[in-house]
């Protein structure tokens, strides 16, 4: 009788270890997601920081192509 319980220990210890190693990979597994979460999040507000600095010049060259001064045309006015 003894030794049927040690087995059935056993098993159960094995089956514990192989939950816990199922919940440690899909706690790196999450922590991987956040992680490229973040790196895309920064590079999409790297990339519309940059669009909007790209359209600021262009908005600027297009004044000063109309004959507005460079110092006010820097502003960011908007001739309507």
């Amino acid at each position: 009788m003894m030794y049927g319980e040690v087995g059935r220990l056993a098993d159960e210890g094995l089956r514990l270890s192989m939950c816990q190693a199922e919940n440690a990979a899909l706690l790196a597994v999450a922590a991987q997601y956040a992680w490229l979460d973040l790196c895309v999040e920064t590079c999409r507000a790297a990339g519309a920081a940059l669009s909007a600095e790209m359209e600021q010049q262009a908005r600027t060259r297009r004044l000063i192509r109309r004959g507005v001064s460079p110092m006010a045309a820097a502003q960011e006015l908007r001739i309507v």
